[in-house]
């Protein structure tokens, strides 16, 4: 009997495991210890099956080579199966080696091309061609993410094209140069490949009309921007259209060293005066900076050369950043060069927030002479005059704005005509951000190392075209690994005391007492078969 019994509860057993492995696909468990769960499929990822009106495929083209490697192919194809899992049909995952399948030439065809690795087997060293890309497939529509080399960052790419290639609307965003000595194609060249991953990116010439199509608009600059170049701006945000400007107000000669003097053309400050945030005509420098450097040639390669800190060259912390807006929620940071102060004012029906500032230890120049020599960098923080503080970098506006136009004559120009009949005065909903700073955003980001510039700017794109579950997800691993990013001198002091203490005394002190703790145990086991013996 008990034997029957015995046997009963093993074949149950291995019923059971089989249910188990059979429902594995569809419900399944896995704990994320990482912060904010970056390898968990967000909310929005999962029920994006509401959003499929059809079966989509998601092929993932990797190479067993690649696999038998590295271990990110099984966490990219894990994460796949867990799109799949949630989809309830919507979504299928397939697996496939190009080469061992014979599907080379339709992996390239559709833009998965190899990539070459080294390997190094048994002190031999040797190169290979794996592929590992994938391929998202909705009736006769593709899109190809051609290289996947980590999971982090998948999620977005994932769900940001899985929706695009459904929905087939293409995300838009237009760019404006308001200083004339300023292209797009060469001053702006990593800015415009940067977006140009999540978005189409579209010049606009000074003074055309602003395409109401247009998800984004960003304006670099506004030396040259006069009130007819204005206007459609103007009209294109009455209308509903959302845009970050990244005006200065003041302006640098830097082809005659760097000469700064105040704007002449303060038709664009003006406007954003109208709107509530007001640019002042002046510096503002910080004790938290960047080091000035200058590029130099050195056996045809670029070199570095660093001089001292640069207070005109501020670096953004976290510390100091809005923790409520998702743009700077996870913030990596942010460098101004040359950046302007500014202000904030209450307008009806508008919703005003700082996003960035500067310490508390920040001063503003606003007074000939004005000293921008790095050289004499040293001698800046005693020019202060009084005004130590902490000032707002970048703001952010929503709600319904005036049109800065209202009550004005339509504005025109000599040689150029537009159908420009009349005015909207009163806006409809909108999103705008404000950053004292144009500089940033050009190539010269490339002198003071801020690469994480453009991940902010294009975090404020999502955030401007109301794509905010997405700018969620793409954010969730975002981390300010700046060393320096502990700007207090006292909590600096404080931390480093306590690592201190900690590797010196703690530690020390807690192998010790481990080795003092099995010593007595050990004793006291030898004591007991003593007086048992």
């Amino acid at each position: 009997m008990k034997k029957r019994a015995e046997i009963i509860l093993f074949v149950l057993g291995l019923i059971l495991i089989l249910l188990i492995g059979l429902n594995a696909s569809r419900y399944f468990l896995r704990i994320d210890l990482t912060e904010n769960k970056a390898f968990t499929i967000s909310k929005v990822s999962r029920e994006l099956f509401r959003e499929i009106p059809d079966r989509v495929f998601l092929t993932y083209y990797v190479s067993d080579k690649l696999k038998s490697l590295y271990t990110f192919p099984m966490q990219i194809q894990d994460l796949l199966y867990e799109y799949a899992a949630y989809s309830r049909g919507s979504i299928k995952v397939e697996v496939v080696d190009p080469v061992k399948s014979g599907a080379v030439s339709q992996a390239e065809s559709l833009g998965v091309y190899p990539q070459q690795i080294e390997v190094i087997e048994q002190d031999a060293r040797s190169f290979a061609q794996v592929y590992t890309g994938i391929v998202i497939q909705y009736f006769d529509r593709h899109e190809t993410i051609p290289v996947v080399s980590q999971v982090e960052s998948l999620e977005y790419d994932l769900t940001s094209r899985i929706r695009q290639i459904v929905t087939e609307e293409e995300r838009t965003i237009g760019i404006l140069s308001g200083d004339a000595s300023r292209e797009l194609r060469t001053d702006f060249s990593t800015l415009t490949a940067s977006l140009s991953a999540d978005f189409s990116v579209r010049p606009v010439e000074r003074g055309e009309d602003i395409p109401q199509d247009l998800d984004v608009l960003f304006v670099l600059g506004g030396r040259d921007l006069e009130a007819f170049d204005l206007f459609p701006i103007d009209q294109y945000i009455m209308r509903g259209g959302q845009a970050l400007f990244a005006v200065e107000g003041m302006d640098l000669d830097l082809m005659r060293g760097i000469v700064p003097r105040q704007l002449e053309n303060t038709e664009i400050l003006s406007m954003l005066e109208h709107y509530g945030v007001t640019v002042r005509q002046a510096f503002v420098l910080d004790t938290y900076a960047k080091n000035f450097r200058i590029p130099r040639q050195i056996f045809g390669q670029i070199m570095w050369e660093v001089m001292e800190k640069y207070p005109y060259w501020i670096t953004v912390a976290d510390q100091n950043v809005s923790r409520e807006n998702p743009i700077t929620a996870r913030f990596q940071g942010l460098d101004l060069l040359w950046a302007s102060p500014l202000e904030l004012s209450e307008r009806p029906g508008v919703q005003a927030e700082v996003l960035l500032s500067t310490t508390g230890e920040a001063w503003v120049q606003d007074e000939e002479p004005y000293e921008t020599n790095p050289q004499r960098a040293a001698m800046l923080e005693y020019m202060s005059r009084g005004s130590k503080g902490q000032y707002p970098l970048g703001v952010a506006l929503r709600g319904t704005l005036s049109s800065y136009f209202a009550d004005r004559a339509i504005p025109e120009r000599t040689g150029e005509e537009r159908d420009w009949n009349q005015v909207v005065e009163d806006g409809e909903q909108t999103r705008l951000i404000v950053i004292g700073d144009a500089d940033f955003a050009s190539e010269l980001y490339q002198y003071s190392g801020g690469n994480y510039n453009m991940e902010f700017l294009a975090n404020a794109a999502e955030w401007l075209s109301n794509s905010e579950d997405l700018l969620e997800i793409k954010t969730r691993v975002a981390r300010d690994m700046r060393l320096d990013k502990i700007q207090d001198p006292e909590a600096r002091l404080r931390a480093a005391v306590f690592t201190q203490m900690f590797n010196l005394i703690v530690i020390p002190l807690a192998v010790v007492a481990f080795g003092v703790l099995r010593l007595i145990l050990r004793r006291r086991k030898v004591a007991v078969r003593e007086q048992e013996g």
